[in-house]
């Protein structure tokens, strides 16, 4: 039994606990004492009043500990104090204070006087100058023997390694900048010290925010680095601009020295984000826009409940999807793709362990349009991504065959099955280069959205498009590319030094697609508004800089010429498509251009037997009849 008790109060009253109050104990005593030494001339306490201290300390200790408990200053993690623990200590000694006033005023009268207080009938009373000067006191111990901890560790504190910390230049003299150093400052196990901020603010030159000074405005970065001795730069700016953050990219580059951002600047202040995980600035944070966020509303989760199938689902797009649709709690979610390593990996990545029946992984080719009709009749989806499909522009112009094969009557295959399967719902994932397409690729993306918005004519299944730029960080962007050719120490190539390109991130990509699913209109295609075209070339000297280096004299820049099929500019809209706005904010929708359906269908037809016998010159000949304003560069 008294093992079980024993365990027991082991698990509730660990030893830190149990040592932090038996020194709450000791600092109360000792306030006590040091206020009787105070009250009296020469410290000298007459004898009288030391028997009063022995009498009385109990109590103090008493009243002082059960108060701490009751506020919960032994819960807290020392090294974490804040001054939510100071206000704790502060109101529960100030109630402690209150109770032993009013003890001492009414409660010592039925108390009987000892010996030693000769004349007096009840026990006296403690002196009001001794419970003041104790009050002060037990408030600067306490809340010191909280707070020394914390101070020695931020006087003493190294990194991991024993290495000198790093010094941090925060750009931001704001709440975020002020939470970002606070958070350095107060880790346990130190990594970085900041030194300087730098703001644009002119009201906040020359102050100081927890003793760093503020050392100038933004575009003085390169000076200031040179006076603090700065290793690093962080930007603690909420939401920066990216047109602000490729001014300090080069300046950070003239200082040489990195740049840092953090996930989420915000989230500083809540803690769920800590300064050691900073990272350096991406590409990504360089566009020449805010990047459009989506959440899907409840009352438009139509995604709940529902089989989904996702063709292409190993893709850079199509894995994405499968992220993203797996937070809307889907009935089932069907993985298909020819890849078999790719959808492998997104299977294994949402689903580690390989149970259940949520995610079902199934290895097929869209052009096989009996495989796709059995997977519909095996898994019954309601919405249907068509996301598989050949994108990259220069390769299709060297096998135009491939093209058709996939991107035409793959598409023709799997909306013909997800009509006789009885889909709900049928998106389409096509391109801006199917707008007055330079390239087979755009062209045969078009004539899938024709394919499409033809069935719709006469289909219970709802079938729409969505239609995107270049997305970063997919397997044909030109990022990754830039990355390889960086690395290997250039040069850089770009095929014109005008050539610009409309860009989003993966995740706006996918989002874009599960939105434009919730709308009930048949037959629409879908876009965001993507800002302004940034030049590839601008592209080329923000990623040298970002990787530490200086465009055209440590990596060289070279022009190599427009590929076969490349546009100079890119738009996402042809002149017969009207655009109108819808209430998802930057989500837009048009209606397609008017099609002969008949006639699509036997050129359909026509492209299948050219593709069989891979006759380049006869499928650029018929898309071209397909789709008037395709205009081939060759």
């Amino acid at each position: 039994m008294m093992r079980e008790i024993s365990t027991h109060m082991s698990v509730k009253i660990p030893w830190q606990r149990a040592g932090l109050f038996l020194l709450d104990a000791v600092l109360v005593a000792l306030s006590l004492f040091a206020a009787y030494l105070l009250r009296f001339p020469d410290f000298v306490i007459p004898v009288s009043y030391e028997l009063q201290y022995v009498l009385v300390v109990p109590v103090f200790v008493a009243v002082r500990l059960v108060l701490f408990w009751r506020f919960n200053l032994y819960r807290g993690i020392l090294r974490y104090a804040s001054t939510t623990e100071l206000v704790a200590i502060f109101v529960s000694v100030t109630l402690g204070s209150v109770l032993l006033s009013a003890a001492n005023v009414f409660l010592v009268r039925f108390l009987p006087a000892p010996r030693v207080f000769s004349g007096e009938a009840h026990f006296p009373r403690v002196p009001l100058q001794i419970l003041i000067i104790e009050y002060f006191i037990t408030i600067m111990l306490v809340g010191g023997g909280r707070f020394s901890r914390r101070l020695l560790l931020a006087a003493f504190a190294r990194s991991d390694g024993g290495e000198p910390l790093k010094r941090i230049l925060i750009v931001g003299a704001g709440d975020a900048g002020e939470a970002v150093a606070r958070s350095m400052r107060q880790a346990l196990t130190r990594a970085y010290e900041p030194v300087a901020f730098v703001d644009d603010d002119p009201q906040k030159l020359n102050l100081r925010i927890h003793g760093i000074p503020v050392a100038g405005a933004v575009s003085d970065i390169v000076r200031v680095i040179g006076e603090c001795g700065a290793d690093e730069v962080l930007v603690a700016i909420p939401r920066v601009a990216p047109a602000k953050l490729r001014e300090i990219v080069q300046l950070c580059e003239h200082a040489r020295v990195g740049l840092n951002i953090l996930p989420s600047v915000e989230d500083v202040f809540t803690g769920r984000v800590s300064v050691s995980q900073m990272r350096r600035v991406e590409i990504e944070d360089l566009l020449g826009r805010e990047e459009v966020c989506f959440d899907l509303a409840p009352e438009r989760n139509y995604i709940k409940g529902q089989t989904i199938l996702i063709t292409g689902a190993g893709g850079s797009i199509g894995s994405e999807l499968c992220r993203q649709l797996m937070r809307f709690d889907p009935k089932r979610l069907v993985l298909m793709g020819k890849g078999e390593n790719s959808i492998y990996e997104i299977a294994t990545e949402l689903n580690p362990r390989g149970d259940g029946g949520l995610l079902c992984p199934v290895i097929g080719d869209i052009r096989d349009s009996a495989k796709v009709s059995a997977v519909m009749a095996q898994f019954s989806p309601a919405i249907v991504f068509h996301a598989a499909a050949h994108k990259h522009v220069p390769l299709m112009e060297m096998h135009p065959d491939e093209a058709v094969k996939n991107n035409i009557i793959g598409t023709l295959n799997v909306a013909r099955a997800s009509e006789a399967a009885g889909v709900t719902k049928f998106i389409l994932i096509s391109s801006d280069k199917a707008v007055r397409p330079t390239n087979v690729m755009g062209a045969t993306k078009r004539v899938a959205e024709m394919i499409i918005f033809c069935m719709a004519r006469a289909s219970r299944t709802q079938f729409v498009a969505v239609r995107f730029g270049n997305v970063l960080g997919s397997r044909g962007s030109v990022i990754p590319m830039f990355k390889r050719q960086i690395a290997r120490g250039g040069p850089v190539t770009v095929t014109h030094p005008d050539v610009t390109r409309f860009f989003m991130t993966i995740p706006e990509a996918v989002s874009l697609v599960i939105q434009a699913g919730s709308r009930p209109e048949q037959r629409r295609l879908y876009l965001l508004d993507m800002g302004q075209p940034v030049r590839i070339i601008d592209l080329a000297h923000n990623l040298i800089r970002l990787s530490g280096f200086e465009p055209g004299k440590d990596i060289k820049i070279e022009i190599t010429g427009l590929r076969p099929g490349e546009k100079l500019i890119e738009e996402l809209l042809t002149s017969g498509e009207n655009v109108t706005a819808t209430e998802m904010g930057k989500i837009f929708s048009a209606e397609p251009d008017n099609v002969d359906c008949e006639a699509l269908w036997r050129d359909v037809e026509v492209l299948r037997a050219m593709a069989e016998s891979a006759d380049a010159e006869a499928i650029r000949r018929t898309l071209r009849k397909l789709a008037p304003d395709y205009s081939p560069r060759s």
